[in-house]
């Protein structure tokens, strides 16, 4: 295996002041580096118009600009993008961008090779872990998208949704958010940035005691341990009767209330007997669930509900004054559910 790259969203701006400083350079042209990355979105250092030209010939001998490049690229009529993306080590990793208002898009973002959890229904979760991903290769997979942006599109969203546990990768997920919602850095409010995580109680206490105002999302899935240590086998350690006070106690640190995402599997977890066991267990709690409708993957027995059951689910849950939205499946024809794109190209 060749020698890892140094890139430069591998730097801190201490790190990159050392590096200009070790350029015989200004301390401005710092800020003016990171601007250029992480604001301009350039694609190259020669695109650097305004950084001496020598200056922009040993950046390009130092450093390389990003750690993904990109394998394939499908668009769905929804205007959802699916990229499979390969690292420097010839790894992949899938990222997604997804509409979320006119001239506005949401970044779906992968913080493992892989993963551990081993949900029967994910993609992701049957090819296994390989490995963390370094916050450059989470802080590229937006800037790969934001580099595509035309004229008066932009980034409004940062979902860590992709493959992965990211409470599993704690120290780069973090670092890869302070970086995005840094003014120096991509500059996205921390109320747009959401980690979700499969149940993961000890992320969940940490993120509880930090500064950034980040959302937190819970993949529950089921409402009764039996049925969850089957969808989400992380459930085995951390049980809903440990999850749930756990992300009540968040609530109570952080007083932003907890997304649930529930994805609606047809005969497995829609009924109206499993909608109120739902509602029994996040009663009281300061949260709100978005019903999924599932991605069917392939060689998965696991099917989506009927429209019908899902919206009475919902009825249900509404009824019983759970705050809940039935959210709309986005690019099923461009296999835009975590892992599938990797999977058809044989898990590369």
């Amino acid at each position: 295996m060749s020698e890892r790259p140094v890139f430069i969203t591998d730097l801190s701006p201490s790190q990159v002041g050392e590096l200009m400083a070790s350029f015989g350079q200004p301390s401005y042209r710092s800020g003016a580096l990171l601007r250029w990355v992480y604001q301009k979105r350039a694609s190259s250092f020669d695109a650097m118009s305004d950084l001496p030209r020598d200056l922009r010939v040993r950046l390009g001998e130092k450093l390389t600009l990003s750690s993904v490049s990109e394998i394939e690229l499908r668009t769905a009529r929804d205007g959802t993008q699916k990229v499979l993306l390969v690292l420097w080590d010839g790894r992949s990793i899938e990222t997604a961008l997804i509409p979320s208002a006119k001239s506005q898009f949401t970044v779906c973002v992968s913080s493992q090779v892989g993963c551990a959890i081993g949900c029967p229904f994910c993609a992701t979760g049957q090819q296994g872990y390989e490995r963390n991903l370094a916050s450059s290769e989470i802080c590229d997979q937006v800037l790969y998208f934001a580099r595509r942006m035309e004229g008066g599109e932009t980034i409004s969203n940062i979902v860590f949704m992709g493959m992965g546990e990211p409470f599993a990768n704690y120290l780069d997920v973090m670092v890869a958010v302070g970086r995005l919602n840094a003014e120096w850095g991509f500059g996205i409010g921390a109320r747009h940035i959401t980690i979700s995580t499969a149940g993961h109680i000890p992320g969940i206490q940490k993120l509880g005691k930090e500064k950034l105002q980040v959302g937190l999302a819970v993949s529950l899935h089921a409402p009764d341990d039996l049925l969850r240590n089957r969808l989400v086998p992380m459930n085995r350690k951390y049980p809903l009767g440990k999850l749930i006070p756990a992300c009540d106690a968040y609530v109570q640190a952080t007083g932003r209330r907890v997304t649930f995402e529930y994805a609606m599997f047809d005969g497995i977890n829609d009924s109206m007997e499993q909608a109120r066991e739902l509602a029994h267990l996040l009663r009281g709690l300061n949260c709100h669930i978005n019903l999924i409708s599932a991605n069917p993957t392939a060689g998965c027995t696991y099917k989506p509900s009927l429209k019908e059951t899902a919206m009475a689910f919902e009825a249900e849950l509404a009824r019983l004054r759970i705050p809940v939205t039935l959210r709309r499946s986005y690019g099923g024809e461009i296999d835009a559910a975590c892992g599938q794109l990797k999977s058809r190209w044989g898990g590369v």
